[in-house]
């Protein structure tokens, strides 16, 4: 286990969000995005490599896939369905919560 290396799947709002701060506080040597649109998760991958040369640490950022999570030290799901209007919370959780079910 590499205890450096984070994956981040879903490269919304929260998941890019997450990465930014990440990358801001220099706390990984790796970081993978992963999304089921891989072409968003490389142009967000290319994004943050941007502001690579300001980090505190010395880090890498790409886009992966989920075999990317085998020897990950954290592995964070951000990933979900949008809210709908008028949608409450508890049904938006559990539209989500399907997405999880093998």
């Amino acid at each position: 286990m590499n205890k450096s290396k984070v994956v981040i799947v879903g490269t919304g709002f929260v998941g890019m969000s997450y990465a930014y701060a990440l990358l801001n506080q220099g706390t990984v040597e790796e970081l993978i995005l992963v999304d089921i649109n891989k072409e968003k998760a490389e142009g967000e991958a290319m994004d943050l490599n941007h502001g690579l040369a300001f980090t505190p640490r010395k880090m890498t950022t790409k886009a992966g896939d989920y075999s990317e999570c085998q020897d990950a030290g954290l592995v964070v799901i951000t990933a979900g369905v949008n809210q709908k209007p008028g949608e409450s919370r508890i049904d938006l959780f559990n539209r989500n919560a399907k997405l999880f079910k093998v």
